[in-house]
């Protein structure tokens, strides 16, 4: 069981999951302020956009497929 749990935790989506959702918690519990929490969504939205069109996050050769000889 911890196995697992360490194999996912090693997972950058997951870590960025758990950030998220921890995030979330404190915006709802009022420890972080809604306007400082709308400043760094748009500058995080800014900044996966960048690297989406670049090509750092994404997987710009996900739709090719290799041929089989």
């Amino acid at each position: 069981m911890l196995k697992k749990i360490r194999i996912r935790i090693q997972n950058k989506k997951v870590i960025l999951a758990i950030i998220s959702g921890i995030l979330i918690i404190l915006v709802n519990l009022e420890v972080i302020d809604i306007d400082v929490s709308k400043k760094a969504m748009a500058v995080a939205h800014t900044i996966l956009a960048l690297l989406v069109t670049v090509g750092i996050v994404g997987d710009p050769e996900s739709h090719v497929t290799k041929d089989k000889d």
